[in-house]
Order: structure tokens, then C-alpha cells, then sequence
């Protein structure tokens, strides 16, 4: 596995990367090509402080894949700070 860098979703129009405070679409994409660019295996933990930030949540998914991250690379904290898959996110929610 790659390197980490994590995604704080502060609220639903701040998100930090790696404790750096991004408050624009275009300093998060310009972030997360960065990483990208610097380890293509690099995972991308997304970690809402609520759950309820979707429109947070959405902004990171969309940057990520705008920038072509894998989304074998992707990976969420569910609420009691578990990290897991998009795989296991969806399988969970299927059940």
C-alpha cells in the first residue's frame, strides 16, 4: 500500500488535507493532483467530522476522481473511525 494523505471534511465548505485548510475547489484539486502526482499509489482517506457534511463529502469524491485518483485508492471513516473500502462502503450499505 502507498502512502496516506487524509481528507478532514471540517463542514461542508472546508475541507483540510493533511492538516492544510483548503477552502476553494481549485487549491483542493490542485492538492490532491500533487499527491497523485508525487506517489500514483497513494491512498486518500476521507474523514467527515459528521457524516451529514454530503455536500463536503461529494467535493473531495468529485476532485479525486477529477484528478484520477483510482477509486481502489479511495477509502472513508465510518463514525466510530473505522477506515474502510468504497467496496466495503457499499456492501455494507447493501445489507
Amino acid at each position: 500500500m502507498g502512502n496516506q494523505i487524509k481528507a478532514d471534511i471540517v463542514d461542508d465548505e472546508t475541507i483540510a488535507i493533511d492538516g492544510r485548510t483548503l477552502l476553494d475547489r481549485d487549491a483542493l484539486v490542485d492538492a490532491l493532483r500533487s499527491a497523485l502526482q508525487n506517489d500514483p499509489g497513494v491512498i486518500l482517506v476521507i474523514a467527515p467530522q459528521k457524516n451529514e457534511y454530503y455536500k463536503g463529502i461529494g467535493k473531495v469524491i468529485y476532485a479525486s476522481q477529477y484528478v484520477g485518483f483510482p477509486v481502489d485508492n479511495l477509502r472513508y471513516t465510518m463514525e466510530e473511525g473505522e477506515v474502510v473500502s468504497f467496496d466495503e462502503l457499499r456492501a455494507r450499505s447493501a445489507q
